[in-house]
């Protein structure tokens, strides 16, 4: 390689016009981005091992044919083009793309085509290492199938790229030689293992692969240009997509389909042919059969989260379900109840009569208990003779929950009384039950289960065959819990109370302002958790001052940010709680706030719950208009979770929706969060209402907010939230950032 000069090179290069715009172009074409470049780096420490054995098999496998065999004429040309060999697979998944590559890639080419190495076998090459590689690939990546194919497409885009600059050195060298490799590259396309079809912009199939032909049997004489594309691939909605992406511009990828026994994943992508006088766009159509990765999927997850005896959810799926309960519990306000109970005798059962009948009865047995059950409640199997049974949304009051749970548990025993036939043998069976209640957080996942498991033991200790509640030690944790409440007591007088700031912005104007939130800085536990004392507040009513003192404190900061040009504008959102909205003094309090503070009430926003405003509405109502008459604007916090209709939201007398997080976080991998999001956008829209999205934490989700309509945004992706002076400090260097190039001003303000 060394007797072509970079000059020589460079030259060849300008020759074929290959510069960096050609090469940025031919990666888009690809679709290669950085995505690929951080699945190849990540790549290539795992092939650090296999890469000596791999070279030797591809040698192992050029010397076979005297086509190849003649370019290595003896033992120390075959080390060194080993050598060779394994740096450049090695530079494949090295992460570096750039001019220096580019150039290398070329010379090889050149000496290849100087050499008299013909086409088909060096892009048979290339097809070689591709296929070689894929075992290795799934040993790897096997576990993760959408990572696999993701790494797996990477390559093929790099090593096309390679294919297409060696192309483009036998092109410059002969025009005979290039048509032959593009035969040859038609081939490798017509044996790729995706199905291909290309359609024009009517939705006409102009082309097929081979694969594409095997995969839905076509004939290979079978013609197929001009048919519909519905005709070859009958898809629901599949004309819809290709439509938007003709309109969008916009490729569509991961779409996955079920046809008839088969699981389909397709890429859709428009295809530009500026060559043509009249540029004609045309449609690409990837079509990947994916029903074995699926089946594995679903083994996995099979094995990973259900017992394989009984079908029911294992351990590890129970603790999921029972923390995302726990959750539900805080947000809606209902106990929950967590049984476990444990077969009596049932050792003797195994030793007796054997492990096979011991299997039966448990089979039988969870078959009992989930009919004794909702379909939202959960049984699951901890091993051995355990199960585990969730009920969850009992109701808001302790002893109508615990009424309903011990009804479900005692069915559950009587169900499990009944005889039944085991291996031609009448069998009668117990068992011992513990049941625990739960609301909220007022229990961690761990202290339930020890609970519940503690009930359960008192039950076989009095008898067996029984039912029994957690005991009366729970006072402990009650005891706890009052503590808590009276440390709270003095939180406020003790100045242990601040206020945090989460920055709100725009796409136009910059920083709007913030919303406040509480957090306890306790002076033995240290921070205590919003969740962990806000119900504390609420139920035994300090949630009255606490919120009066947050509303003036924010009014107050108001002012001082008045005095300043730069923060003048600044808007601060409270979250008012439920029973602080429903004192009868609230819009009296407010007033008087406004009054003894004055702020302009404009730069205020009361933050309210759709629960909260769903509950007596006229009241509601009634309120929001006598504030909204002194100047404040409301928002509507959670939007989305909640169950409001039109016709409710429509008599509301709110300035703002804030679209919940939930929505944000997973409408990127879900169609129906997306849907959502774009509904409470265009219902803010025809409603004259602003609407803002928290929890943003990506700029992908910023993107893909503004593209559905929404300017004003709030989350980590621009700040945590944070003690005043660090929040004055960043919106001061984001408003003077947009606006002036002036040094940046702090605001000295009392918190």
């Amino acid at each position: 390689m060394k007797n072509f000069s970079d000059e020589a090179v460079a030259a060849l290069a300008r020759a074929i016009g290959i510069d960096a715009q050609e090469i940025t172009r031919r990666k888009a074409f690809l679709e290669f981005d950085e995505t690929d470049v951080s699945l190849l780096t990540e790549l290539r420490a795992h092939l650090q091992d296999v890469s000596q054995h791999f070279v030797n098999d591809f040698y192992t496998h050029l010397i076979k044919f005297e086509e190849t065999r003649r370019f290595i004429p003896d033992a120390p040309s075959l080390e060194r083009l080993k050598r060779t060999q394994a740096a450049y697979f090695d530079s494949l998944t090295a992460g570096d793309y750039g001019p220096e590559y580019i150039l290398h890639r070329l010379r090889v080419g050149v000496v290849h085509q100087h050499i008299g190495l013909e086409p088909k076998w060096y892009i048979g090459s290339y097809n070689k290492y591709l296929v070689g590689l894929l075992p290795e690939l799934w040993r790897l990546l096997g576990d993760d199938p959408d990572k696999f194919l993701a790494t797996y497409h990477a390559l093929q885009k790099i090593a096309f790229l390679d294919m297409g600059l060696a192309l483009d050195t036998y092109m410059q060298a002969n025009r005979h030689t290039t048509l032959g490799l593009k035969r040859y590259a038609e081939n490798i396309i017509a044996s790729l293992p995706a199905g291909l079809i290309v359609v024009n912009d009517t939705l006409k199939v102009r082309s097929v692969n081979r694969s594409f032909r095997e995969m839905f049997g076509l004939e290979n004489g079978e013609d197929v240009f001009g048919r519909e594309l519905a005709d070859i691939l009958p898809l629901p909605d599949l004309r819809q997509q290709a439509q938007t992406v003709l309109a969008s511009g916009m490729a569509l990828r991961g779409i996955d389909v079920a046809l008839d026994e088969k699981w389909l994943r397709l890429t859709i992508t428009g295809i530009q042919l500026a060559e043509e006088e009249e540029e004609e766009e045309e449609l690409l159509v990837v079509v990947e059969d994916i029903t074995e990765l699926k089946a594995q999927a679903a083994h996995i997850e099979q094995l990973a989260f259900y017992d394989h005896l009984t079908g029911l959810p294992n351990r590890r799926l129970l603790h999921d379900r029972l923390q995302q309960a726990l959750s539900v519990s805080t947000r809606d306000h209902l106990y929950g109840a967590v049984l476990m109970l444990d077969l009596d005798n049932f050792k003797r059962i195994n030793d007796t009569r054997g492990h096979d009948v011991g299997d039966r009865l448990l089979a039988e047995v969870a078959l009992r208990i989930q009919s004794c059950v909702r379909l939202t409640d959960t049984v699951a199997r901890l091993g051995g003779d355990e199960f585990i049974v969730m009920l969850v949304d009992l109701s808001p009051d302790e002893a109508q929950a615990s009424l309903h749970a011990e009804g479900v548990g005692k069915k559950i025993l009587a169900a499990i009384n009944q005889p039944c036939m085991l291996a031609n043998q009448l069998h009668h069976s117990s068992a011992s039950m513990g049941l625990c209640l739960f609301l909220g957080q007022n229990a961690t996942l761990d202290e339930l289960l020890k609970r519940v498991d503690n009930a359960m033991y008192q039950a076989k200790s009095s008898g067996r065959n029984a039912l029994r509640f957690y005991d009366p030690q729970i006072q402990a944790s009650l005891e706890t819990r009052i503590a808590l409440e009276s440390e709270l007591r003095n939180a406020l007088p003790g100045h242990q109370l601040k206020l945090y700031y989460q920055i709100q912005v725009d796409n136009t104007q910059g920083v709007l302002g913030a919303e406040v939130l509480l957090r306890w800085e306790h002076p033995q536990h240290g921070m205590v958790l919003p969740d962990q004392f806000i119900p504390i507040a609420e139920e035994s009513g300090l949630i009255l001052p606490i919120g009066e003192w947050v509303l003036r404190t924010a009014c107050e900061q108001l002012k001082v940010w008045a005095a300043n040009s730069l923060t003048e504008n600044f808007l601060l959102s409270v979250n008012v709680s439920a029973r602080q909205f429903r004192q009868p003094d609230f819009v009296a309090v407010v007033g008087k706030i406004l009054a003894q503070t004055g702020v302009n009430p404009q730069r205020l926003k009361l933050e309210l719950t759709e629960s909260l405003v769903l509950h007596n509405i006229v009241d509601t109502i009634d309120k929001m208009k006598a504030l909204n008459r002194q100047g404040i604007h409301f928002s509507m916090d959670d939007f989305g979770t909640g169950y409001s209709s039109l016709s409710q939201l429509t008599s509301l007398p709110i300035q703002q929706l804030k679209i919940d997080k939930s929505f944000v976080r997973n409408m990127g991998g879900n169609h129906k969060d997306a849907v959502v999001v774009q509904t409470i956008i265009g219902m803010a829209h025809n409603l004259g209402v602003a609407v803002i999205a928290e929890g943003v934490e990506t700029e992908e989700q910023r993107a893909c907010l503004e593209r559905f309509g929404c300017p004003t945004y709030q989350g980590y992706l621009f700040g945590k939230p944070m003690p005043l002076r660090e929040f004055e400090k960043l919106a001061l260097q984001v408003s003077t950032a947009r606006a002036t190039t002036k040094p940046l001003i702090f605001i000295q303000a009392t918190p």
